[in-house]
């Protein structure tokens, strides 16, 4: 990826969560910035939560370990290791929690001299020691060549 480039990504972002006979989903699509700096590929883009709530995410990729950081009204810090445990931080305005995952999939694909790309995590969470049961999140992103 160019070194100074930052482009332009519309995406689609999926949640599913399965937790025992249960299981929820969330999807929103959003346009972010995909970029290369030093070692590290950045995508950020901006996630609502309500009408006067968002908060920023910031996705840090390594090639090994993908980090999770989001700021805002909601603060979240989770790496994504393939086969490890990573321990993180969720912080409400109400409290703070320690969070674990052990991640069973991480699959990275920017849109490199392509336009399409995409980012699929499979992994067991835990919110201060409770299991919430497996995340699986999947971004697809496209770029956004509209002005």
């Amino acid at each position: 990826m160019n070194k100074t480039t930052k482009r332009l990504v519309k995406m689609r972002f999926q949640t599913k969560i399965d937790h025992g006979d249960h299981s929820e989903s969330y999807e929103f699509t959003t346009r972010g910035q995909l970029f290369h700096k030093g070692t590290q590929d950045y995508l950020r883009f901006e996630e609502s939560l309500s009408e006067t709530e968002s908060v920023q995410t910031t996705m840090k990729w390594d090639g090994r370990e993908l980090m999770l950081i989001r700021q805002g009204t909601i603060l979240m810090r989770q790496g994504f290791e393939v086969g490890k445990k990573t321990i993180g931080r969720y912080v409400t305005p109400e409290a703070s929690w320690e969070t674990t995952a052990t991640t069973d999939k991480l699959l990275v694909q920017w849109p490199l001299g392509k336009s399409r790309g995409r980012i699929q995590i499979t992994y067991q969470f835990s919110l201060q020691g409770q299991d919430t049961g497996t995340h699986q999140v999947r971004l697809t992103l496209e770029e956004d060549t509209s002005k």
